[in-house]
């Protein structure tokens, strides 16, 4: 690839710079500070970090590897720039991005008349970052005139204090996002030997993402840490008990759980969430995240139910009143408590579930609806058909397979269905694109609602 030029050598500029130059890449880091420089030209590491002396003096040893605190100079020696520079936290908790727009200015200011350039952003950043710098830098160069073409990307850095370089040179996921295909080609060239590792994503999801994997691995540390409290006082050993979660790796510690959608619900979650926190109180334990994960949930079908009284419905038809689709169970189901608040709104509300209405019991068909929703006022239904018609506004909760085909069959009779609402995401997960085309589902949850 074309050589690159560093643009900030704290933490994650100087393992960028080390790595790249001992792989063969031409890196000229710049940076403010003499200091850090002097180092780098000496190839000696200026901070503390396994490995990154190594890599300072390999590239150092090839020949690719430079400082400079001159940044035209730079850029005028590269077709790349990967401004690291940080963007430390404001006085309200805002992320302070004023370095890395005036390294983006610096770079565009530099960057020769009819020359192609192209900038990726290493350093985090928060939503909105991509699209005031993509406007910053057609601004810039449209006052210049001079013919110039700038190229921008965000590349979110996911290092490791203590294990930074095996990070880099060895990574689990790299995202990255560009509205510019000029910059496609340089990103990728960045991770050459991890082609199979890298993801294209759009810049705002790119700029959430960092923020919420910093989040939630926040948030497992406070788990950890409130297993241990509660544990404590029991003579519990919370080392040994999280070993062992973690030693599930198809459930624990995997991407189940962690999709959009309706809340929890079910025998199990919300009964053993809420003994868990009990506990914590009978032995004096502080648990918080614990304490808030019902309120959460709750919280989340609150934010539902105003996504469907916020269409003024008057008949309403919900799909899928199981705690997961496909499942007769309704102890605790989201898709329940849904109905009844629709219902405490005043609205009218049809219900349908196959696997309710199929399932082997004492009660079946339409007495298992009914005694699913435990309210007299809502209207149980024995198909979709039943349950659609008439309505002006039909939620899609927990459809298990059944309902999904029946609503791909019947939905495109008539042109008075009235609007299908996707309230938990099941119907753009597990549909094909030609089947979601026919249905045209407004997604709650994925901003079109």
């Amino acid at each position: 690839m074309s050589a690159v030029a560093v643009i900030g050598l704290g933490y994650v500029g100087c393992v960028e710079a080390a790595v790249l130059a001992a792989a063969g890449t031409k890196v000229v880091g710049v940076d403010r500070r003499t200091e850090v420089v002097e180092a780098l030209e000496q190839g000696e590491a200026p901070l503390l970090e396994p490995l990154l002396a190594e890599r300072i003096a390999e590239g150092r040893a090839r020949g690719t590897l430079r400082g400079t605190t001159d940044l035209t100079e730079a850029v005028q020696a590269t077709g790349t720039a990967l401004i690291c520079v940080g963007t430390p936290r404001g006085p309200s908790g805002e992320l302070d991005t004023g370095d890395v727009l005036a390294a983006i200015d610096d770079v565009v200011r530099a960057v020769p008349a009819g020359g192609r350039y192209v900038i990726v952003v290493r350093s985090t950043v928060p939503p909105g970052l991509y699209a005031a710098a993509h406007a910053r830098i057609a601004a810039a160069l449209a006052a210049r005139d001079t013919r110039a073409e700038v190229a921008l990307a965000l590349n979110p850095e996911f290092l490791r204090e203590g294990s930074a370089v095996r990070d880099r040179e060895a990574p689990e996921l790299v995202v990255y996002a560009t509205l510019d295909e000029a910059a496609v080609a340089a990103v990728e060239a960045l991770w050459a030997g991890h082609r199979a590792r890298l993801r294209r994503t759009d810049p705002a999801s790119a700029e959430v993402l960092k923020l919420v994997a910093n989040s939630w691995h926040a948030l497992k540390v406070s788990f950890a840490n409130e297993v241990a409290r509660l544990a404590q006082p029991i003579g519990v050993d919370p080392f040994e008990v999280m070993d062992l979660l973690c030693r599930d790796a198809k459930l624990n510690t995997s991407a189940a759980y962690l999709r959009p959608g309706m809340p929890f619900g079910g025998a199990c979650l919300v009964k053993d969430v809420s003994a868990l926190a009990h506990f914590a109180g009978r032995v004096g334990a502080d648990v918080p995240v614990l304490a808030g994960v019902l309120d959460s949930n709750q919280a989340h079908l609150t934010h539902l139910a105003h996504a469907v009284l916020a269409r003024a419905p008057r008949r309403v038809a919900v799909i899928g009143i199981g705690f997961k689709p496909g499942a007769p169970d309704v102890r605790d189901s989201a898709p329940v408590l849904l109905v009844r608040a629709l219902l405490d709104a005043g609205l009218a509300v049809a219900v349908t579930d196959a696997a309710v209405l199929d399932a082997p019991g004492p009660q079946r068909g339409l007495r298992a609806l009914e005694a699913a929703i435990g309210d007299a006022r809502a209207h149980p239904a024995a198909s979709v058909d039943a349950a659609i018609e008439g309505a002006d506004l039909v939620v899609a909760a927990h459809p298990g397979p059944a309902d999904r085909a029946a609503l791909v069959a019947l939905w495109p009779r008539g042109p008075g269905r009235g609007v299908l609402l996707d309230a938990g995401g099941e119907l753009s997960r597990k549909l094909s694109e030609p089947e979601r085309s026919l249905l045209a589902p407004v997604i709650v949850l994925g901003g079109q609602a």
